[in-house]
């Protein structure tokens, strides 16, 4: 990120990670404050999905019609007012409104975001976005090092409407400093027509929808319920239940800020197909003998999990930005109108994916549930072909 305006950019991702994240490590306690079980906790979550999927279906239209600028501070303000309200909530149907809120917010501001870093990236060509999903990760990293910090020390309101204000602030400075550079709105007189196409004519790009849907699980299923997995069945303190996010962080971190050295090594198909199997084995098996081993020795159990959660990490790391920019190359429409039409398909997949996850943790176990999506990781193996035909 060589210049003012791309270092900007880079924050803007590194702050939405931030607000999003600032809550997910403390799960436990708005789980505890809503009295839910796992299943219905679960159930709730999976409900933003609904917000998302409204968002979804017209952000990508907006963001082209009024530029990124309006788009990301109308998603902001929506989305980190949510972040801060929620853990006051105390009542489901509150929670629900929250969630609604936060899942449409979440899904505008990404399609702003990231159609911002495919209009930086159009007139050289270089492939921006598995650094800058990289520094989104760097931000998860701090908010859950930061919420892991304080667990204990610092209320759960406190600490999440502070980290909110904050941040949506830093999202108001940095997008006044790329100034010019912001993506401009496209006035088209058939815009309205335009818009009555995300109805009428919705192309979708099954391989790599499908690709993206089956890769992002294991990362929400350890942001859902990696934390309650670790203090349930692991048997480990609330402080050390934020240690896997942490983990799969730095793992995230580490495999997108580095993919441009590997490639130089390996075809993304090849580095794609040996990534997801190594991944998704050694977290299945790291983490049924972790489960095992926590009744006699939670800290092994922990550190066991902790390995795999890891490793897997690793091999999902660049595979979400590798597949949206694949998905981007493959199409014609603008950039934020492909990230709106994955998103659309890949939320109401997700949405299911999480409620399937949360009831079979609810009938049978977490460590159990957890396998699904690790099995999801190595489906993505079925995509490498088509994102090596799109960087040919």
């Amino acid at each position: 990120m060589k210049t003012p305006e791309r270092k900007a950019l880079a924050a803007l991702f590194f702050l939405y990670a931030v607000g999003i994240v600032s809550w997910v490590p403390r799960f436990p306690e708005v789980k505890q404050n809503l009295h839910v079980s796992n299943g219905e906790f679960g159930t709730l979550l999976s409900l933003g999905a609904v917000g998302s999927l409204v968002s979804l279906l017209a952000a990508g239209h907006l963001a082209h019609r009024f530029g990124s600028r309006k788009a990301m501070i109308v998603s902001s303000v929506v989305l980190f007012s949510s972040v801060a309200l929620i853990v006051h909530t105390t009542q489901a149907w509150q929670f629900l409104i929250c969630i609604t809120l936060m899942g449409a917010a979440t899904s505008a501001f990404h399609i702003a975001v990231n159609g911002q870093a495919f209009y930086e990236q159009e007139p050289t060509g270089e492939n921006l976005i598995p650094r800058l999903h990289g520094y989104w990760s760097a931000g998860a990293l701090a908010s859950a090092i930061l919420s892991g910090l304080l667990t204990g020390k610092v209320g759960l309101v406190a600490h999440v409407d502070t980290v909110s204000i904050i941040v949506f602030l830093l999202v108001l400075y940095f997008l006044r400093k790329m100034g010019g550079t912001l993506m401009p709105g496209v006035h088209d007189p058939s815009s309205k027509s335009s818009i009555r196409q995300v109805f009428t004519r919705f192309e979708i790009d099954w391989k790599i929808t499908l690709a993206i849907c089956s890769g992002s699980l294991l990362e929400f299923g350890i942001g859902d319920w990696g934390a309650i997995f670790s203090k349930e069945e692991l048997h480990t303190s609330a402080r050390n239940a934020a240690l896997p996010y942490i983990l799969l962080s730095i793992a995230m971190i580490v495999g997108r800020l580095n993919l441009h050295r590997l490639t130089d090594r390996f075809a993304i198909d090849v580095l794609m197909k040996r990534s997801v199997f190594i991944g998704g084995v050694s977290f299945m098996a790291l983490t049924t003998v972790g489960k095992a081993l926590s009744h006699t020795s939670p800290t092994l159990g922990l550190v066991l999990f902790c390995v795999g959660v890891f490793i897997a990490g690793l091999g999902e790391s660049f595979l979400a930005p590798v597949l949206l920019d694949a998905a981007n190359r493959r199409s014609k429409s603008p950039g934020s109108v492909v990230l709106g039409r994955i998103g659309v398909i890949n939320t109401i997949l997700t949405f299911f994916c999480k409620t399937i996850i949360a009831w079979i943790a609810q009938l049978t176990s977490i460590s159990f549930a957890l396998m699904l999506p690790a099995l999801a990781l190595m489906a993505v193996v079925f995509a490498a072909r088509a994102v090596k035909e799109a960087n040919a």
